[in-house]
C-alpha cells in the first residue's frame, strides 16, 4: 500500500517500512486520537533516534488533516490514507489504531484504541527487546 505524505516529500510504500516503528491511524473527527497525540509526540520527541514515527489519517481531506496536525503540534511524518485502505487491511473498525513493529520490521502489536505515552513507551521496549505482546 502506497500513501501520500501529508505536505511536501516523497509517497511511503508501506511495507517499507524498517523496524522499529510505529504506526499510528488516525482522523480529524476522531476525540481520542486528539487527545494521545501529544503523547505520542512526547515520545517521539524523546524516542525518536530510536524508533520510526508514522502518522496515517484516515479518511480527511489533506488541508483539514493538516490543520489537525498543526493544532496539536505533531512533528513526526504523517500520510493520507483518503479510502482508508490501511484500516481495512488491519481488519479494525475504530480509531485510534497504533501498530508498534519490532527490530526485523514485522508487527508487535496493533492496539485499537488510545493509548497513553507510559503504555507506548512499554510496548516500543517490547518491541526493541524483540518479543511480542497482544
Amino acid at each position: 500500500l502506497e500513501l501520500p505524505r501529508l505536505g511536501p516529500g516523497p509517497a511511503i510504500q508501506l511495507d517499507t517500512i524498517d523496524g522499529p516503528a510505529v504506526v499510528n491511524l488516525w482522523a480529524t473527527w476522531c476525540a481520542p486520537c486528539r487527545r494521545e497525540m501529544p503523547e505520542f509526540e512526547q515520545v517521539h520527541l524523546e524516542r525518536g533516534d530510536e524508533v520510526r514515527f508514522v502518522g496515517v489519517n484516515i479518511g480527511d481531506r489533506e488541508d483539514a488533516a493538516a490543520q489537525f496536525l498543526d493544532e496539536v503540534g505533531v512533528t513526526f511524518e504523517n500520510f493520507l490514507d483518503v479510502d482508508g485502505e490501511l484500516n481495512e487491511a488491519l481488519r479494525t473498525a475504530t480509531l485510534p489504531v497504533t501498530v508498534v513493529t519490532g527490530l526485523d520490521g514485522s508487527i508487535v502489536t496493533v492496539h485499537s484504541g488510545p493509548m497513553e505515552a507510559d503504555e507506548l513507551i512499554a510496548e516500543l521496549d517490547r518491541a526493541l527487546a524483540g518479543s511480542a505482546s497482544s
